[in-house]
């Protein structure tokens, strides 16, 4: 029996990768995917802020830029579609008394939000954010209003994106680490292999004509080890490293003094869009997050400095919020960086491999653009499909059954009969709280 060779096989199962999965999958392509842990969206995927940006932070004439556009365009019809919840509210940029910045940033806060394809984006003053949001507090001297920004939730959002690509033919492995050191390209296949499991059981092996390098933090240890005794001139001059970087939150139920609709984010920077406060889509109050380059790529552990500062920071913000009777969680995530400050998405033809790296905070934002731009690129090494495939969309479950789901099988829900364990803490604690559309019988 011949064995089953991919057309395309997949590194890292968080958003961007399982993008990819997606878009190739609804192409024609026979893909796969490989994560290393138990369950999808076990890293930076599974712990974002939720809030899909218009890209006015990311730098004009960037890979990063477009493709958060490319997204943006198709974002809502494939929540709508896929029936993902969403709340298109808009963000305010706002100028506070204690920032550095000056009035005129809000012009080029608002000159960057139209550059980035935010055509209605406009200057609200003071009395304006007021009515807005009356639980803000009153230094607010004015803002810029994003109305293309939308509040999702980050898990569920990322998660439709495999059932999707499950329903129309892909495969998932996890529990599946890529071991660079064995994997080899033999002609125009590689032949891809499980690092040895701990059970002392016969390490997994797949066949595919490509690699797609998602690997998140690990994506440049996984380039330098795999290619590394044969690494080519073209691959030499694509070199980058990875920056980890830690963003810390706390999350608080929400009262009639502190409820807020629209993410509160400060003038961004080159190096952060700085922290927000914003409600999730359950109605939870979010304060972060911060930014803090670090070593490790795995430390998650919770600073209890960081979380002063942060209460300090959304009690200045919504001065009606109770910073210790509220508080229900807390959690940090180390997102991608690298030493560059553009994505890294670079195709080497001859090593038959895409690496897709340095996709920073914007990952869920610009997924859907990600997964197409890829998939393009590829075509340059993979035959076209021969045949018009059909592709199959099945919305996701009612969200109050998936919430009953999740209570039920402790923190499990199923979704077109596969098992996926919610890892997202914006999710947990808006599910097991019930609190806003999660405790809605709903249409949804």
């Amino acid at each position: 029996m011949q064995e089953e060779t991919y057309d395309l096989v997949i590194v890292g199962g968080g958003v961007v990768g399982i993008a990819i999965l997606r878009s190739a999958t609804l192409q024609g392509y026979h893909c796969a995917l490989i994560e290393k842990e138990t369950h999808l969206l076990s890293h930076a995927s599974g712990s974002n802020s939720g809030i899909a940006c218009t890209g006015v932070d990311a730098a004009p004439g960037t890979l990063e830029r477009t493709l958060i556009r490319d997204s943006n365009s198709i974002f809502r019809p494939y929540c709508k579609d896929l029936n993902v919840p969403t709340r298109p509210c808009g963000s305010l940029v706002c100028l506070w008394p204690w920032d550095d910045a000056k009035e005129n940033h809000l012009d080029h806060v608002l000159d960057e939000s139209h550059e980035a394809g935010d055509t209605h984006a406009s200057r609200l003053s003071s009395n304006q954010v007021r009515h807005l949001e009356p639980n803000l507090a009153l230094h607010c001297r004015g803002a810029v209003h994003i109305p293309g920004e939308i509040v999702v939730d980050p898990w569920l959002y990322s998660i439709s994106l495999a059932a999707h690509a499950r329903e129309n033919g892909a495969r998932i492995f996890t529990n599946f680490a890529f071991d660079p050191d064995a994997s080899y390209l033999e002609g125009n296949i590689w032949n891809i292999f499980q690092v040895k499991p701990r059970d002392g059981s016969m390490p997994k092996r797949l066949r595919a004509r490509a690699i797609a390098n998602a690997a998140g933090l690990w994506s440049d240890i996984i380039q330098k080890k795999t290619h590394g005794p044969r690494t080519s001139v073209h691959l030499t001059k694509r070199t980058w490293s990875a920056k980890p970087r830690r963003g810390q939150y706390r999350i608080f139920a929400p009262s009639i003094e502190s409820t807020i609709t629209h993410p509160i984010q400060p003038i961004p920077t080159q190096r952060t869009k700085g922290i927000f406060v914003f409600s999730t889509i359950y109605n939870q109050i979010v304060v972060g997050p911060t930014a803090l380059d670090q070593e490790s790529k795995t430390d998650r552990s919770i600073d209890p400095l960081i979380a002063k500062e942060l209460n300090s920071h959304v009690k200045r913000l919504i001065p009606g919020l109770d910073v210790k009777r509220d508080l229900v969680g807390e959690y940090v995530g180390v997102r991608p960086g690298t030493d560059k400050r553009d994505y890294q998405i670079h195709l080497y033809p001859e090593e038959r491999w895409i690496a897709v790296a340095g996709i920073r905070s914007t990952g869920l934002t610009a997924s859907l653009g990600i997964g197409n731009y890829v998939v393009r690129s590829l075509r340059a090494i993979l035959d076209t499909p021969k045949k018009d495939k059909i592709i199959k969309t099945t919305p996701l479950p009612r969200l109050s059954s998936l919430v009953e789901d999740f209570h039920n099988r402790n923190g499990f829900v199923k979704i077109n009969g596969f098992d996926y364990k919610v890892t997202h803490p914006l999710t947990i604690l808006g599910w097991r709280a019930k609190e806003g559309i999660a405790g809605q019988p709903s249409k949804l």
